[in-house]
C-alpha cells in the first residue's frame, strides 16, 4: 500500500476494520425471568385459599417444568397456570430456547406474606454484611423421642439428656438443625451469640446446628413444663435486647411458649419444631419483626 495515496490507504483500513467487525458474533441474549415478582433468584407467590394465578414472564423464550427431583408441582410450559397448593417452597425447572443455559432450577416460594418473605430472604443474604442488630429466634427442632417428665425426682430433670426424663431431638430434628447451621454458614452469617433455653432439646438443637458459638442457657427461654409460665415472647425478646452485639447475629432457641400472645403470632403462624422468625433490634433499642422463617426456607439458601 505503499504507492497509494493517502486517503486510498484511509478507505481500505475502515473497510477492513468494517468487515472485521461485522464477521464478530452478536452478542448472545441474555436469559431473564421478567417478573417483578422474581427477586433474588426467588418467584415469590402470595397465598390463597381460593387458589392462585402464576405467570412467568422471560426475556428470551422458554418452557417451563416441574422439577424432576426436588418439592415441585404441575405447571404449564407457558409459565402461566392457576395453582392450589399449600404455602411452602416449591421448584421449577426453566428451559431455554437458545440453550444459554440450557436448564436452570428456580424456587418458587408460596407465602401468606410476600412482603415479609421477600424481606426477610434478602435481609439473610446480605447478612454477611448487614448484620448488626439482628436475631434468629427458633423453636427447638423437632423431638418426639420420650417425654417431659414433670415429677421426676431428678433435680433440674429439664436439662438431662435421657429420654427417659425429658423429651429429645429425634433424627429429623438433628438432621432440621444441621441444615439450618449448614444454610448459615453457605450464607457466611457471623453468629456472635447462641443463647439457648435450659432444656436438653433445645441445646441439642444448637450442638447439631454446630455454629461453633459457646452456647448460653438461659432459663427464660424455657418451656413451660418448668417455668409455668404460658406466655413468654417478651423475655424471649428481652433476652435479645440485654445482647446489644454488633459483631454478629444472635441466635435464640426456645420453645412453643414464645409464639402464645406473641403480637406478631399471625405472620408466624404456624410455628412447628424447627420453624422460626427475624427480629433486628432499632437504635431505639426497640425490637422490629422482619419476617418467619418456616424450616423449608432454608433450602433457598443450600
Amino acid at each position: 500500500m505503499k504507492n497509494f495515496p493517502a486517503f486510498v490507504k484511509s478507505f481500505l483500513i475502515v473497510c477492513c476494520l468494517g468487515l472485521l467487525f461485522s464477521c464478530q458474533p452478536e452478542d448472545e441474549p441474555v436469559n431473564k425471568i421478567l417478573s417483578s415478582d422474581f427477586i433474588d433468584g426467588v418467584l415469590f407467590l402470595n397465598h390463597s385459599d381460593e387458589g392462585f394465578a402464576i405467570q412467568i414472564p422471560t426475556s428470551t423464550s422458554a418452557k417451563f417444568f416441574p422439577s424432576p427431583s426436588k418439592n415441585t408441582f404441575e405447571i404449564d410450559e407457558s409459565g402461566e397456570d392457576f395453582l392450589e397448593l399449600a404455602p411452602g417452597l416449591y421448584w421449577i425447572d426453566v428451559v431455554w430456547e437458545n440453550g444459554i443455559p440450557v436448564r436452570e432450577t428456580i424456587p418458587v416460594y408460596i407465602t401468606k406474606n410476600k412482603e415479609e418473605a421477600i424481606q426477610t430472604v434478602s435481609a439473610l443474604k446480605k447478612m454477611k454484611t448487614e448484620n448488626a442488630g439482628y436475631a434468629i429466634v427458633l423453636r427447638h427442632t423437632n423431638a418426639t423421642v420420650g417425654e417431659d417428665i414433670v415429677t421426676s425426682p431428678i433435680p433440674q430433670w429439664w436439662k438431662s439428656c435421657d429420654s427417659n426424663v425429658a423429651r429429645q431431638l429425634n433424627e429429623s430434628g438433628k438432621n432440621n438443625a444441621k441444615k439450618i447451621g449448614d444454610a448459615i454458614r453457605k450464607l457466611s452469617i457471623p453468629v456472635s451469640a447462641s443463647i439457648s433455653s435450659e432444656f436438653c432439646r433445645a441445646v441439642q438443637t444448637f450442638e447439631n446446628m454446630a455454629l461453633g458459638v459457646n452456647i448460653v442457657q438461659d432459663r427464660r427461654l424455657n418451656h413451660e413444663n418448668e417455668s409455668k409460665k404460658l406466655v413468654m415472647w417478651e423475655d424471649a425478646f428481652q433476652v435479645i435486647k440485654d445482647n446489644p452485639k454488633n459483631d454478629g447475629i444472635v441466635v435464640l432457641v426456645g420453645h412453643y411458649n414464645m409464639y402464645a400472645e406473641n403480637p406478631y403470632r399471625t405472620s408466624i403462624r404456624p410455628f412447628n419444631q424447627s420453624d422460626g422468625f427475624l427480629m433486628r433490634r432499632l437504635p431505639t433499642g426497640e425490637l422490629d419483626f422482619i419476617g418467619s422463617i418456616p424450616i423449608y426456607m432454608w433450602d433457598i439458601f443450600l
